[in-house]
């Protein structure tokens, strides 16, 4: 069973969206209505986390107590994926009950320390069947949350081409998530097609 193609799917999917969340609380809020609108924008994203990070913790903890892959392909693959669900809760509840991710940015950037040493571990023992690619998405998806603070914690210009630059990291990423997914989502087919269960 090998259901990563799912999984970079859902994780490239989790990354646009992310970019967008990144634009829409570093943004200024005007007065009055917008005002509202954005709050519950940002609620509405909150549920979105909550939801992936539950499914993402639940199945990369099934991964790591199961070891599907071979070899060390489960401990460059499945810990930082059940490692993202967690992230993904933490994102989704501080936006949830606190609208802001001012506080929670800097213990997420000390985590996004870990993805960066996994990109350079796939590197340094060639794995996957794009290296290259994989680390790359690894090492984006780590550099987002670790300048986070420098966005949310700043104020004027520097917040907003923090956040900008923050958001280019997170749409490259995730178009590379998406490009990786989809072609293994041809292989993982290709390879399982003549597959029929023990009864029949």
């Amino acid at each position: 069973m090998d259901p990563l193609d799912i999984y970079l799917m859902i994780l490239g999917a989790t990354l646009l969206g992310s970019a967008y969340t990144v634009w829409l609380t570093t943004k200024p809020i005007a007065k009055g209505n917008p005002q509202v609108e954005t709050i519950n924008s940002i609620k509405s994203l909150a549920l979105y986390y909550v939801g992936i990070g539950v499914f993402a913790l639940a199945t990369g903890v099934w991964g790591i107590a199961t070891w599907p892959l071979p070899s060390s392909y489960n401990i460059v693959l499945m810990d930082p994926w059940a490692l993202f669900g967690a992230a993904a809760l933490i994102v989704g509840l501080s936006l949830y009950f606190t609208g802001s991710l001012s506080t929670v940015s800097v213990p997420l950037a000390f985590l996004g320390i870990i993805p960066i040493v996994y990109g350079v571990d796939i590197l340094k023992y060639n794995l996957t069947t794009e290296p290259g690619l994989a680390a790359a998405l690894y090492i984006l998806t780590g550099l987002a949350p670790l300048l986070s603070p420098f966005a949310y914690l700043t104020k004027g210009r520097v917040s907003r081409y923090i956040g900008l630059l923050i958001m280019a990291l997170l749409v490259v990423a995730g178009i590379i998530a998406y490009m990786i997914g989809v072609g293994a989502t041809f292989e993982h087919t290709a390879g399982w097609v003549k597959w029929t269960p023990w009864y029949g």
